[in-house]
């Protein structure tokens, strides 16, 4: 995979106020708030055989949370193995966490037995305790799944369906070569088969590893973590666009701008089967053209949206 020098500085984070409307369903959580975790380089040293307690000291905090949901879920709920909850992608990812700040009772008040009077006041600690996570993908990405295929740790253990092509390319920065060649090869792309939603060629981002504890389901969470995520890349829709200064086309006085990747508000996301319903409230629709196929056992589809993208942004340099 092509690996983007990112300036970092451009990153914000991003706490959005969701609207109150309505009566606020019951029981409520407390109070959540959200955090924005950055691509982070250091995560190579993240070892996944360890669960998120046992990491080097170097690793983030936010992302250690992050990961407490997603063995929470992944792991412990659905069989996947640990070995195969962090991949490659999470280091170069966008991720959020929502916190509740739940209050622990340290010891509880003491009253007078004959009187009832208050002898010593309940202490209590409050604690933000990392409840839900979803991770955002910045193109390029492998190509699409078989359909029919059997994946684990992103590895296809069968031939799936023989008729659908799956791409061998090798992604790698744009060489000088290739924009001046006649055909314009773009190797920043990634050349895949068309679906109802893709034509195998145009940027996308992709959302996943959205997790949310289970005491703390039906309640809004998922939703706020999704429209933060398409909120914030909506607002930083150039973020991930390769320059040509990224790629040294400014050195030899080249104007390939118009040739380069652009992100133009196309999101995947490749949904367990059984959640399908969940992403449709957030306007993702199934492809039927991918298919289905299998990753740590649980069958996925593929699920697109578009949306407009803002104005401004922050590009990669």
């Amino acid at each position: 995979m092509t690996n983007v020098t990112m300036d970092t500085s451009s990153f914000r984070s991003f706490t959005p106020r969701e609207p109150q409307t309505g009566v606020p369903r019951e029981p409520a959580p407390p109070t959540p708030f959200i955090s924005f975790i950055k691509p982070q380089g250091q995560l190579y040293n993240y070892n996944r055989h360890k669960t998120h307690k046992d990491q080097p000291e170097n690793i983030p905090k936010g992302f250690r949370d992050a990961m407490s949901v997603r063995e929470k879920v992944y792991v412990e709920e659905q069989g996947v193995a640990l070995e195969n909850e962090f991949d490659n992608d999470d280091h170069r990812s966008c991720h959020w966490v929502i916190y509740a700040s739940v209050n622990e009772t340290i010891s509880p008040a003491v009253l007078d037995p004959q009187t009832g009077a208050l002898l010593r006041a309940r202490r209590s600690t409050s604690t933000a305790l990392p409840i839900g996570t979803i991770r955002l993908v910045p193109f390029p990405h492998e190509a699409h799944p078989r359909n029919g295929g059997i994946y684990l740790n992103g590895v296809l253990t069968n031939v799936g369906d023989p008729v659908r092509p799956r791409s061998s390319e090798t992604v790698k920065p744009l060489q000088p070569q290739e924009i001046q060649g006649g055909s314009r090869r773009n190797s920043l792309y990634i050349r895949d088969f068309p679906t109802t939603f893709h034509n195998g060629q145009e940027p996308y981002v992709k959302l996943g590893r959205l997790a949310v504890l289970k005491e703390f389901r039906n309640k809004g969470i998922a939703g706020q973590l999704v429209r933060t995520a398409i909120s914030w890349m909506q607002a930083h829709y150039t973020v991930f666009n390769p320059s040509p200064t990224t790629l040294g086309f400014d050195r030899l006085g080249m104007d390939v701008t118009g040739q380069l990747p652009k992100w133009r508000g196309l999101f995947c996301i490749h949904a367990q089967e059984e959640a399908v319903q969940v992403w449709e409230r957030y306007g993702f629709q199934v492809d039927e053209k991918m298919g289905k196929w299998f990753e740590e056992g649980i069958a996925h589809v593929g699920m697109w949206l578009r949306v407009e993208v803002g104005k401004g942004g922050h590009t990669v340099a």
